[in-house]
């Protein structure tokens, strides 16, 4: 996979020849980013709790062999079987994640916490636990953590649940944590979208989107641009970085 500099120059955001597991895969970011990336030249891993049976047939093939692998992440057990049968990864997108909706005066709060804890925090870093090592070995590899505005602001609306701000906010010191001991050989960053058209924000108030300065949701695919970008040579010197993506709804 070696390149020259030139080379590198001229195709920079290319991933041909890179094999790259993403989890989340069959969500609204995750399908995005799976068809970029697999645009862009990748191999693909892809993982979510269930089996989405469209999911590989959308994506470009030109020979390569996408693989599709359900893996409950909640499970440390089904992540390292999963690692296992992944072969030897490039780069890491993690994806998976999700946005209880229950207060902290609700019964439902302690059991939601935790799956919160679990899911958004957990899981990635025993992913990163699993592959990270194998990556430093070989020389170069990445790891895009998706983290969120929630964990900058406390969250986009009044009614934002503590727990999923909170895992958010440790998934941007987890971005931190592992960049300084992946380098230089593994690059380490995350992505903190604003509020994003997806099912996560299937409730939401548009109109509360209105005083920002693109006042309007996210596209998917403009999450997975640069989750893509992180993943290519083109991010060589970016390094413990989270990037806001979020229409200007936070500033800094």
């Amino acid at each position: 996979m070696a390149a020259s500099a030139a080379a590198l120059s001229s195709r920079p955001y290319d991933l041909t020849g890179k094999r790259i597991l993403l989890t989340g895969a069959a969500g609204g970011i995750g399908r995005a980013t799976a068809s970029l990336l697999a645009d862009l030249g990748a191999e693909l891993v892809l993982t979510d709790r269930v089996a989405a049976p469209d999911l590989l047939a959308g994506l470009a093939g030109n020979g390569r062999s996408h693989r599709f692998i359900a893996c409950d992440v909640t499970l440390p057990s089904q992540i390292a079987s999963l690692c296992a049968d992944a072969g030897a990864i490039d780069a890491l997108v993690l994806n998976a994640g999700i946005f209880p909706t229950s207060q902290w005066t609700d019964d439902a709060w302690d059991d939601d916490f935790e799956a919160a804890m679990t899911i958004n925090v957990r899981a990635p870093a025993h992913f990163a636990r699993a592959l990270l090592p194998a990556m430093k070995a070989r020389g170069s590899g990445r790891i895009v953590l998706l983290g969120s505005v929630a964990a900058h602001t406390g969250g986009t609306y009044a009614h934002s649940p503590l727990h999923y701000a909170a895992s958010k906010g440790a998934v941007h010191t987890m971005v931190r944590w592992m960049a300084r001991r992946a380098a230089p050989e593994v690059l380490v960053n995350g992505i903190a979208p604003g509020s994003t058209d997806t099912a996560m924000v299937a409730t939401a108030d548009p109109s509360a989107l209105k005083a920002m300065p693109v006042p309007r949701f996210g596209r998917p695919e403009e999450i997975a641009w640069p989750i893509a970008f992180l993943c290519s040579p083109g991010a060589s010197f970016i390094c413990g970085t989270t990037i806001d993506v979020n229409g200007g709804a936070y500033m800094r």
